[in-house]
């Protein structure tokens, strides 16, 4: 047997874990589970697979500096898990940080398997496709039916609330754009213009759900761009035209057919300028930051105080000082900071093409939109955010390999993952929905999600 085999086998299995992980923003697979339970079970799925894998498969080569850093964060992370007040809802946050590492790592070690590479953008451009359709197919079923009737919150799918897949759609549309602009580059003109009739149909779907921070992300991760390398306008012309289309789409859709029928349609105000409470849940987070300023409250503990807003404060800066400390935050901006100035010098070389320019800008305007939202929350965003990293890192990366130094800690770290995660699928999945269901008759809070759709921890009053 060639000695490639064995890989190609685990890549293979990978493959389809990613794709079960991908089309559970599709279709609900049980009427118990919600979309963001079964995101979350099937995320969980997919880093226990990465971490029993992570010895047997390349990854990519992180700088001594950089494998320091990550080392030292994670070790705060569990230092402060270990002392928080619900270590074990603590650890499930840290592992699954560290499920995300080693499959951004696993991916990078794709270096030398474009197809491969290639093979996880198209499986993200197949799903906002079938969001796309999905929401024309529910704004002529609102005819169709007779219920004459326009929601466009009722005519998204895959998600349990707008912002979740406004959240997607900032690394969905540079993706789908760069896509279209290589399938123009070789002459697979049908295909280019499939992609880029689905990218008008999301922009109208933006429009529609009225995505202020979807709008921010794009737009500084665009113009971010063509300061950086001018030559890449191609990918700004893309977005530049499905955003104007988009909205003549949006205007024809919500506007002038519902005033040619005497309907009224349900939208949301896409111009509002209040913060929708966040500036409380910053204060508390804030708060929260200055009483435990070490090591933080603990990975996921935010959420251990109720308030009736959210389970998280919607700005990842001020969730990471609340629940991992300053130093920990230091450390990860320092780390987010050297990965986006790393890809911005590729970015500026005469080599650089339609992929690394898709690939930045969706890291990017995915950073800037965590600024606002809880990115670093929802499991379906955060591993398309490690998967478009891992990318990145493939195309970005040293050719060098793997140091000794970084497969012992690949090894170490993915021993406490296994254990803690597969103990939450064991566990906690069989029986999930009755003991949500009990929480929320016991406790009369509405849903919270963070890391399961109720959020609020301890799910049972026992400590």
């Amino acid at each position: 047997m060639n000695s490639s085999t064995p890989v190609a086998v685990f890549y293979s299995l990978l493959a389809m874990l990613v794709m079960v992980f991908c089309f559970s923003a599709v279709a609900l697979w049980s009427s118990g589970y919600t979309w963001h339970d079964q995101q979350r079970i099937s995320q969980l799925l997919l880093l226990c697979i990465c971490a029993l894998l992570a010895v047997l498969v390349p990854q990519a080569h992180l700088p001594r500096s950089a494998l320091l850093l990550l080392a030292g964060l994670l070790l705060l992370g569990l230092l402060s898990s270990v002392l928080a007040d619900y270590p074990l809802w603590a650890l499930k946050e840290w592992s699954r940080y560290g499920g995300l590492v080693l499959l951004a790592l696993i991916v990078g070690g794709l270096k030398g398997r474009p197809t491969w590479q290639s093979s996880i953008l198209w499986m993200m451009a197949i799903v906002g496709f079938i969001h796309a359709f999905q929401f024309l197919v529910a704004y002529a079923a609102a005819f169709i039916s007779g219920m004459r009737m326009l929601n466009a919150d009722m005519m998204f799918s895959g998600f349990s609330n707008p912002r979740f897949f406004g959240q997607f759609q900032v690394m969905l549309m540079p993706v789908i754009a760069l896509l279209a602009e290589r399938c123009r580059q070789r002459q697979r003109l049908s295909l280019a213009a499939l992609l880029a009739l689905v990218l008008v149909t999301q922009w109208c779907i933006a429009f529609a759900l009225g995505g202020r921070g979807l709008w921010l992300g794009l737009l500084v991760g665009h113009l971010a761009l063509l300061m950086i390398n001018r030559k890449l306008w191609r990918i700004f012309a893309w977005q530049a035209a499905a955003c104007l289309l988009g909205f003549l789409l949006f205007v024809l859709l919500f506007k002038l057919v519902p005033l040619w029928l005497s309907l009224d349609p349900a939208l949301r105000d896409n111009l509002r300028a209040t913060l929708s409470g966040r500036e409380h849940i910053w204060q508390w987070a804030w708060a929260m930051a200055l009483s435990n300023p070490w090591l933080g409250a603990g990975p996921m503990h935010y959420s251990a105080v109720y308030n009736p807003i959210a389970a998280h404060p919607h700005q990842v800066v001020l969730q990471w000082l609340a629940e991992w400390g300053f130093a920990a935050t230091l450390i990860a901006f320092t780390l987010g900071a050297w990965g986006v100035l790393h890809g911005a010098c590729h970015a500026r070389q005469t080599l650089a093409n339609e992929m690394d320019a898709g690939l930045w800008m969706a890291i990017v305007g995915a950073l800037v939109l965590a600024q606002v939202d809880g990115v670093f929350v929802m499991p379906y965003t955060e591993t398309w955010m490690a998967l478009l990293i891992g990318l990145a890192m493939a195309r970005w990366s040293a050719t060098s390999s793997v140091g000794r130094s970084q497969a012992i800690a690949a090894s170490i770290l993915s021993v406490p993952i296994v254990l803690v995660l597969g103990h939450v699928l064991i566990n906690e999945v069989p029986t999930l929905p009755q003991t949500q269901e009990a929480y929320l008759k016991e406790h009369r809070t509405d849903w919270a999600p963070r890391f399961w759709s109720q959020g609020w921890i301890p799910m049972d009053t026992t400590r």
